[in-house]
């Protein structure tokens, strides 16, 4: 059979109750016995020192053993003596014919009366003496521990003690499954609640969170979940959109695509060489954009190879870039201006470098307007090395700057599809500059347009 979590952990805590419950019992049992053990025999320490007063207080008036004469006066003397003492006026298998354990003898341990035999063993002497003077001596063995409840009463006590004991101890059961069964309930509740929002969130439905009410592990496993199930639901929302935003950038250049080839099909334009360079536009923009993907998916895979060279130079790799992208500028109408003074060597992978700050002055060739100024400055700082580019107008809003580096986040009108990116470059220059454990922002340019502003450290953490 199968058991449940909460059947074995119900049983686990009723097993370990019952365990606690019998050995506190055993020793409840042993220290009674024991306790009447140590009662029984200092009851009958009493007993001996009585008659150890009787016996001198009868010497003292006869001045001899004389008045203990045959049978009948020694038992007489333990009569009064032992009537004092509770559960004695009868004394019982203690000896041959009644008589309890008990002999008396002169100073020589001459018998003088009594049932002890020299031959017993474990006796113990106790000695009478009157005025500093032994006059004789009590010999006497303790009752066996089997003999321990001789009278009716200690059986019928003993009798009522077992009962009570097993009375106290099946209640104690029952509660102690009651306790169990509460327990169980209380401590799997949290699980159950965490099973029942796994298996909503299994099934597609990331809103479901768990509510926290301790700081325990327990309370701390339902933060965890919470969490888990936030980002999945950031997740998901991130690839409904872009797969939305993927299909809406495809679907544009296949249009258009489709319609210029139906119009070649139909006879409505000629394959003239604009026509075809037409095509080719729209075939180099989706190649653009399926490379683009290709690289973010292997950054974020972390697929993407850096070869992270300890001395790289940043001024010689703003330098090429500077002299590739120049006259692209220029010949749109754009001024591209460049400081950056020597700078020490930093630890970086020069070819993603010089790919990262191409893409930034990409976007500044497609969406800066002519006559406009590009500017590229570097420093070296407390942490690392700092690199601005700045384009002149048109600028973004501030609501826009933080969502520059987001996968196919565009600015309408000014950073339109029209104009030809992917709206992949930033994002790119940003797993790129993560690669690095560097920092990209876009900020306001005192130019008038978007500043770009990347943070690399001269050293990678190890």
């Amino acid at each position: 059979m199968r058991l449940n979590l909460f059947l074995k952990l119900f049983l686990a805590i009723l097993a370990t109750s019952i365990l606690l419950i019998v050995a506190m019992g055993g020793a409840i049992r042993w220290s009674f016995d024991r306790g009447f053990v140590d009662y029984r025999l200092e009851r009958e320490q009493q007993r001996i020192e009585s008659l150890a007063s009787f016996l001198l207080d009868e010497y003292a008036q006869q001045g001899n053993w004389s008045f203990i004469e045959g049978r009948s006066r020694w038992w007489r003397a333990l009569q009064a003596t032992s009537n004092e003492m509770p559960g004695h006026g009868n004394p019982r298998g203690h000896g041959q014919g009644g008589m309890p354990f008990i002999a008396l003898v002169d100073p020589n341990d001459k018998f003088i009366a009594g049932s002890l035999s020299r031959k017993t063993s474990g006796w113990i002497r106790h000695e009478l003496v009157q005025d500093g003077t032994t006059i004789g001596a009590l010999l006497y063995n303790p009752p066996p521990s089997i003999e321990l409840f001789d009278s009716a009463a200690e059986q019928r006590f003993e009798q009522q003690q077992l009962q009570a004991t097993w009375s106290i101890a099946g209640l104690s059961v029952l509660l102690a499954a009651l306790v169990s069964y509460l327990l169980a309930r209380l401590l799997l509740e949290p699980i159950q609640r965490m099973a029942r929002a796994t298996r909503q969130v299994a099934a597609g439905d990331y809103s479901v969170r768990i509510p926290t009410h301790s700081q325990d592990e327990l309370g701390q496993l339902a933060q965890d979940f919470n969490a888990m199930a936030h980002s999945l639901a950031a997740t998901e929302k991130l690839r409904l959109a872009l797969v939305a935003d993927i299909s809406h950038e495809l679907r544009t250049p296949l249009a258009i695509l489709q319609g210029e080839i139906e119009a070649l099909l139909d006879g409505l334009r000629q394959p003239t060489p604009e026509t075809l360079q037409s095509l080719k536009q729209e075939v180099v923009q989706l190649n653009q954009l399926i490379n683009d993907l290709h690289m973010l998916s292997l950054a974020d895979s972390g697929a993407l190879e850096f070869d992270l060279q300890p001395n790289t130079s940043l001024r010689a790799i703003l330098q090429r870039c500077y002299d590739a992208y120049q006259p692209r500028l220029e010949a749109k109408g754009l001024t591209l201006n460049i400081d950056v003074p020597e700078l020490p060597p930093l630890q970086g992978d020069s070819t993603r470098l010089n790919q990262l700050f191409s893409n930034v002055l990409e976007n500044s060739l497609r969406y800066t307007h002519a006559p406009g100024d590009v500017h590229i400055q570097a420093e070296q700082q407390a942490d690392g090395l700092h690199v601005f580019i700045d384009d002149s107008a048109p600028g973004v809003a501030s609501e826009h700057l933080p969502h520059l580096c987001e996968r196919l986040y565009r600015v309408d009108p000014s950073r339109s599809r029209a104009l030809g990116g992917s709206g992949l470059g930033l994002a790119l220059c940003e797993r790129i500059a993560q690669a690095h454990h560097g920092t990209i922002q876009a900020q306001h340019s005192p130019l008038g347009g978007v500043r770009i502003h990347v943070m690399l450290p001269l050293r990678q953490p190890s």
